[in-house]
């Protein structure tokens, strides 16, 4: 069967260009808030007053896009993904344009497909923040020894130091960093949960089986949705193989069928 995933280019690449342009609007403004900071308003006041406006341009970008990204690209693109997630499950196509092959689960029951499909797609989603978080850390690190250098140094201005805490302890770099490692130990939790469900439960008609599928699908959706965050597509592609040979090995284990690989 041909895979096919029409959300990717239409709801989640969209979904990229704005978190781009989101972050390039968050650090020139950065840069820019510092820049103040060093030119003399006295002697060079056209100068002062065009970075002055700039940055006032850039934080009122950053924060439009912030909340059209929030509001609009990921909500819009979080909803369609949920409901063609349902229309695998349930064969019934909540889309006009549903994807093909993005969940190949086998079995008839649509809680049993439903469950496959949520441990492949906690699989992928732990592996690939567990990846993503070694940059986080490390740039978080190195941020962070920098800012408490300038903080020891005494010769630091202090409106700098100020700048650069409020540049760091922001939403783009510690609150992200935060909210991704909160993101992977709840999907190794959901992972780990219906992985022993899978494996506990010889009835999977059984009304239990089916309240704790609904029950983990709901929780890992919501973690997604409060965690705000957009898994790398660069690092889905560089885990994709590995991680399909390992979905197909926990598949057989499990006796629900190898899936292609999902990931999201």
């Amino acid at each position: 069967m041909k895979r096919t995933d029409p959300l990717g280019p239409e709801f989640y690449a969209p979904l990229t260009k704005a978190e781009i342009a989101t972050d390039i609007a968050f650090y020139l403004a950065g840069v820019l808030s510092i820049a103040i900071l060093l030119i003399d308003k006295t002697s060079k006041p056209q100068l002062y007053d065009a970075v002055q406006a700039s940055f006032i341009v850039l934080a009122v970008t950053f924060f439009a896009s912030g909340l059209v990204v929030r509001t609009y690209f990921a909500a819009r693109a979080h909803t369609e993904r949920v409901a063609d997630f349902f229309s695998n499950a349930f064969s019934i196509p909540l889309l006009s344009t549903p994807s093909i092959g993005y969940y190949n689960t086998e079995g008839v029951d649509p809680y049993r497909r439903m469950g496959s499909a949520l441990l492949e797609n906690a699989l992928f989603t732990k592996a690939i923040v567990k990846n993503m978080l070694a940059f986080e850390r490390g740039r978080i690190l190195i941020y962070g020894i920098i800012w408490l250098w300038a903080v020891l140094f005494r010769a630091t201005d202090l409106g700098i130091v100020a700048i650069a805490a409020q540049v760091i302890f922001s939403e783009q770099l510690v609150s992200r960093w935060v909210r991704m490692e909160w993101l992977r130990a709840r999907t190794e939790r959901i992972f780990d949960d219906i992985y022993r469900l899978f494996q506990s439960t010889a009835d999977a008609d059984s009304s239990e089986f089916r309240a704790r599928v609904v029950e983990a699908v709901v929780r890992y959706e919501t973690s997604k949705a409060q965690a705000g965050l957009s898994l790398s597509s660069k690092t889905f592609d560089n885990l994709n193989e590995a991680l399909s040979a390992q979905w197909t090995k926990i598949a057989g284990q499990l006796g629900i069928g190898a899936s292609a690989g999902t990931g999201l």
